[in-house]
């Protein structure tokens, strides 16, 4: 079996580590630093830039170059370079093959498999893309471990005992905490917490809107130029990090503006000014430390260890204002930038041997489908240990019903607009009679990775459809997220919806069905954005009508 390594694929950066025979450890990059900073640019002779090389490419050509790709996961988001159309997956791909390559020169072997962490409030969708852009790379990614999980094994499986955790993990661009409870060599995940667009991108973005607003103010001019503004940012970063380990920071750049003479930007900024200008978010941060506790039903001095994991843990006042939460001195001293890749490594060594470690770990968040009046219907409740098999009966909401549609969401709202989309199918051939007649059992399952396999099936006939989610809003449409085939799935849908329910239809309806189902695949062959745009609109008028006939209810019992 070949070896597997532990990748940490950061906002702002990642690391790559292995399992040496006997412990952790971080792989070197070809610079001989211990991460990598996650930036990709394309150069101008085509070839990607990673890292370090990116960065020094963003300072002259910011618009070639991609920051924080991480928070694009999952979405729909283009990115363009030098005219090249990428995805986020795309994207994070360059940067786990530049990991991957770091890996196999240090190693002098290949590395097919790896060990990928991610947010534990990470959704589906997040979690689909980030094993696609390890395919990418060229990878089997054998996991996908949560990083506050990665984090506590990295730092509790130094020595066997029993004790209550708390991994508090702050990074570039997301925010996670996590309850742990650890018997000897076993690790069992009791509630996770979170926010994934939480982190210090935010207090750095914080501080440049600050000092650009008083720079303005000063001397009248606007700082519009997005060179100045990434060379600006890199500035606002270093001073952030300083202010870590000192009481002020001088951010200068000379020679920015000339109003008839040369202007220059020079200002200090002590810690007390910048404690004042990210206390919300830190506050913010600390209210789902809270939450997570109580889901985990430990009072904050039934926390035995603290896990500090992410750079912007680092922060004085995210450190003195969590120990005074918690109340607990015993702070974890493994560096928090490489915590998670060595958790990520210990995952993997799990994997190709025989250890007598073993943790499980839960969901982030509720599962289950849309029901009667846009409400949401959970089936898999958050923090149930994986892996998580749950089931739940409903019925129909019309009269002669033959076919439901199954929309899948995932989230913590009571309303579907709350929660987050996974995809839609439609189980055809139900028993036919009133309303609230049919029985449609739908089954979750949910694997260690967090990924998730839904059967509806009907008691009475026994058919029975099951979907492994993609990840994209439409089960229909998995292998294209544009608008373009957004509208394809949406005109499959209403047609196929228009021969199931032709019944209980008009005939005005069905012809207006027609037209417009012609009109939008005229519109997509031709390519016209805007009709696409506005036909998009008009399909999901009609299919709301459509929702309505085929829709379920939780009318029956659990």
């Amino acid at each position: 079996m070949g070896r597997i390594v532990g990748i940490d694929l950061g906002t702002t950066n990642s690391a790559v580590a292995y399992w040496n025979g006997s412990e952790a450890e971080i792989i070197p990059n070809d610079r001989g630093s211990r991460i990598t900073p996650s930036v990709v640019a394309l150069g101008e002779e085509g070839d990607f830039l990673v890292g370090e090389s990116a960065l020094n490419q963003a300072v002259i050509y910011p618009e070639h170059t991609v920051i924080g790709v991480k928070r694009r996961m999952g979405s729909s988001h283009r990115y363009e370079l030098r005219g090249t159309q990428l995805s986020p997956e795309e994207i994070s791909a360059v940067i786990i093959r530049e990991l991957r390559r770091h890996a196999e020169e240090y190693l002098g072997e290949s590395i097919h498999e790896a060990v990928i962490t991610v947010p534990a409030y990470f959704s589906e969708k997040q979690r689909r893309a980030t094993i696609e852009a390890g395919r990418m790379a060229g990878l089997r990614v054998r996991r996908i471990l949560n990083e506050p999980t990665a984090a506590a094994l990295a730092y509790a499986s130094r020595e066997k005992s029993y004790r209550n955790i708390l991994v508090y993990d702050l990074g570039g661009g997301t925010f996670d905490v996590t309850c742990l409870q650890q018997a000897g060599a076993n690790f069992q995940v009791l509630s996770t917490a979170g926010d994934s667009k939480l982190g210090g991108m935010d207090f750095s973005r914080l501080l440049l809107k600050q000092v650009t607003e008083s720079f303005a103010e000063g001397s009248g001019l606007i700082l519009a130029d997005p060179v100045i503004q990434q060379q600006l940012f890199e500035m606002i970063e270093r001073g952030k990090i300083e202010l870590s380990s000192r009481e002020k920071t001088n951010i200068g750049f000379p020679f920015i503006g000339s109003d008839g003479k040369p202007v220059h930007l020079k200002q200090i900024i002590n810690r007390t000014d910048f404690n004042a200008l990210i206390i919300d978010l830190v506050e913010r941060s600390l209210d789902l430390t809270a939450a997570a506790l109580s889901e985990a039903k430990l009072a904050p001095d039934e926390i035995d260890s603290l896990v500090l994991s992410g750079g912007s843990s680092r922060i004085p006042l995210v450190r003195q204002l969590l120990q005074q939460q918690i109340g607990c001195t015993h702070v974890s001293q493994v560096n928090p930038d490489e915590i998670v890749a060595l958790g990520a490594a210990i995952q993997a060594s799990l994997l190709s041997e025989q250890r007598d470690m073993f943790f499980r770990d839960v969901t982030a968040f509720d599962l289950g489908v849309e029901i009667e009046e846009g409400r949401f219907a959970p089936i898999v409740r958050r923090n149930t240990p994986l892996p998580a098999n749950a089931q739940r009966v409903f019925t129909t909401v019309s009269d002669d019903q033959t076919a439901v549609e199954l929309h899948v969401l995932q989230g913590i709202g009571d309303h579907i607009d709350e929660n987050t989309s996974l995809g839609r199918f439609l189980l055809s051939g139900i028993h036919r009679g009133q309303r609230g007649a049919a029985r449609i059992r739908v089954s979750f399952s949910v694997d260690v990775d967090g990924l998730v396999t839904v059967q509806a099936a009907d008691a009475d006939t026994g058919v029975k459809e099951t979907v492994t989610l993609s990840g994209n809003t439409d089960a229909s449409s998995a292998k294209q997220p544009s608008i373009r085939s957004r509208v394809q799935a949406l005109t499959q849908r209403l047609e196929s919806g228009c021969r199931q329910f032709k019944h209980e239809l008009d005939d005005a309806f069905i012809q207006e069905a027609r037209e417009l189902c012609t009109l939008a695949r005229r519109s997509v062959l031709q390519q016209n954005s805007e009709a696409i745009l506005q036909v998009q609109s008009a399909l999901e008028t009609l299919l709301i009508e459509i929702h309505a006939l085929g829709g379920i209810s939780d009318g029956a019992a659990n």
